[in-house]
C-alpha cells in the first residue's frame, strides 16, 4: 500500500489514542475527587475555621466579663456592707465600681454581636457539611462506575498501542522519522489535506509543484509552511 496512505492510517490511531489518554487521564480526575466535591470541602474547612474563631472570641469575652464581675461584687459587698465609712474611700470605690461596670458593658455589647454572629457562622456550618456530605456520598456513587470506565479505557490504549506498533512496520524508516518529527512539533498532528490549493493544516497556499507531489502516494509532500504530509483525496 501507499506509503501516504499507511502514513494516514498511522495518524488516526495516534488520534484514537489521544483521545483515550485524554479520557483516561479524565477519569483519573475525577477518581481523585471532583471538583465540585473539591470546592464543598474547601467551603466546609473555611467555615469550620471561622466557626472556632468565632467560639474562641465568646470564651475569651466571656472570661473577660467573668472577671470583671469577679472584681465587682466585692465591691459592692464593700460600698454596701457598712465595712467602709471613710467619706472619700466609699467613693473612692463607687468610681471604681462605675468604671468596672462601664467596661464590663462594652464587653457585654461585644459578646452579643459575636453571639449574634455565631448563629449566623453555625447555620452556614450546617449548610456546608450538608453539602459536603452530599457530594461526597455522590462521589463515592460515581466510583464503581469510574473504575470500570478506567479499566475500559486502558484496554483500548493497549490494543491502540499494539496496532501503532504494527502499523509502524508498514511505514519506511525515513518516512516514519519525518511523521515523528512533524508529529512532535504540531501538536501531535503530522499529516493535512489539499483542499483547494492550501495545506488543511495550517491554511496557507501551498506551490502548484508540491501539490502535484501529493498526488504521487508513493512520495511524501510537505507543506512549506508548517511540515506536514500532505494528501490529496
Amino acid at each position: 500500500m501507499a506509503q501516504v496512505t499507511e502514513i494516514r492510517t498511522l495518524q488516526e490511531i495516534d488520534d484514537e489514542s489521544a483521545a483515550l489518554r485524554a479520557a483516561l487521564e479524565d477519569v483519573e480526575r475525577r477518581l481523585r475527587g471532583s471538583e465540585e466535591l473539591n470546592e464543598a470541602r474547601r467551603e466546609a474547612a473555611a467555615v469550620d475555621g471561622e466557626l472556632a474563631d468565632a467560639r474562641r472570641a465568646q470564651r475569651r469575652i466571656e472570661g473577660e466579663v467573668e472577671g470583671l464581675t469577679a472584681k465587682i461584687e466585692p465591691e459592692e459587698k464593700r460600698l454596701y456592707d457598712g465595712s467602709v465609712r471613710n467619706p472619700k474611700e466609699l467613693t473612692s470605690i463607687q468610681h471604681e465600681l462605675e468604671a468596672l461596670k462601664q467596661q464590663r458593658s462594652k464587653l457585654e455589647d461585644q459578646l452579643l454581636e459575636v453571639m449574634t454572629n455565631l448563629d449566623r457562622i453555625e447555620r452556614d456550618h450546617g449548610i456546608a457539611f450538608r453539602r459536603l456530605s452530599q457530594e461526597e456520598a455522590r462521589w463515592e456513587k460515581d466510583q464503581g462506575d469510574l473504575k470500570h470506565e478506567a479499566v475500559r479505557l486502558n484496554d483500548l490504549i493497549t490494543r491502540a498501542d499494539a496496532r501503532r506498533e504494527a502499523q509502524k512496520l508498514k511505514v519506511t524508516p525515513r518516512n516514519l522519522q519525518v511523521y515523528e518529527e512533524v508529529r512532535r512539533r504540531r501538536g501531535g498532528v503530522a499529516v493535512a489535506r489539499v483542499s483547494g490549493g492550501t495545506c488543511g493544516g495550517c491554511r496557507v497556499g501551498i506551490p502548484e509543484s508540491v501539490r502535484r507531489q501529493a498526488f504521487t502516494a508513493d512520495q511524501l509532500a510537505q507543506c512549506p509552511n508548517c511540515e506536514r504530509i500532505l494528501y490529496v483525496g
